[in-house]
């Protein structure tokens, strides 16, 4: 035996049953999709701006970081994704479970800014590992809500990753049961991204200063702040909604906005 035949036999090697390969085999057991593999490269390509960043919010969450490379299931760290059922951003949330964590209003969708919305990824995963006590289960929990996961592990007598996925029944179905596995393939290819793309560019670091408005700011008087460069506030600040930049509605004074670093003292000067 020697090549891919060498190579899968390898990777079950630690299986102990005795028909492992064919209950590989099944139907409904394996799926793929085509043009994945460039999705993914872009992802990474992406990411760049924001990883670090998305890195230090989980360490100061006190959350694994691995968990921050679960946008690549979610978008593939496109900031435009959003779902035919109303997810949207990098973390894909909906708009019922973003209002328990993050700003949503005329002017502020911030699941569409990827650290807000990485902050308030946190959280919610934090909150799914509290109540179910494994993150296996939490990061199920992401996809299938928590309080499904939970009924779930009850129903079953289990909280045994596998097992739950052998079951699959009911809501429980492909999409659910396979996202923890496709969250540590993702893991695993990023962490490997030399070995399956090649070297691979990625976007700098996208560094700005968040500031608290204290006073009502239309987009032509904060673009002040950006040296009038509209595509790089928008740039930095992507939860800001249309409304807002084509000027039918301001910014509150409640309102958190990102400003390039050279600007920074200036903004906070006029905003004191």
């Amino acid at each position: 035996m020697e090549g891919e035949d060498a190579r899968y036999w390898d990777m079950f090697s630690r299986v102990d049953e005795d028909k492992k390969f064919v209950e590989a085999g099944k139907k409904g057991r394996l799926r793929f999709q085509l043009g994945q593999r460039d999705i993914f490269a872009k992802g990474i390509y992406y990411s760049g701006r924001y990883l670090r960043q998305m890195e230090e919010i989980f360490r100061q969450e006190g959350l694994p970081i691995e968990l921050t490379r679960l946008p690549f299931v979610e978008s593939s760290f496109n900031l435009k994704a959003r779902s035919r059922v109303g997810a949207s951003g990098i973390w894909q949330f909906m708009r019922s479970t973003a209002r328990l964590y993050m700003r949503m209003d005329k002017s502020a969708d911030e699941r569409n800014d990827p650290l807000r919305a990485t902050r308030a990824a946190a959280k919610k995963l934090r909150d799914n590992y509290r109540m179910l006590k494994a993150w296996p289960l939490a990061v199920t929990a992401y996809n299938h809500g928590p309080s499904g996961v939970k009924r779930l592990t009850e129903k079953v007598g289990t909280t045994d990753i596998v097992e739950l996925i052998d079951v699959r029944k009911g809501r429980f179905g492909f999409a659910s049961a396979s996202f923890f596995a496709s969250f540590l393939a993702a893991l695993d290819v990023e962490r490997n991204a030399d070995k399956y793309f090649g070297v691979l560019e990625v976007m700098p670091e996208l560094r700005g200063a968040e500031i608290q408005l204290t006073k009502v700011q239309s987009a032509k008087e904060f673009l002040r702040w950006f040296n009038n460069d509209l595509e790089l506030a928008r740039v930095l600040n992507p939860h800001i909604t249309e409304p807002v930049w084509k000027g039918r509605s301001p910014l509150s004074k409640r309102h958190m906005i990102r400003v390039p670093l050279t600007t920074e003292a200036q903004a906070r000067s006029e905003l004191n």
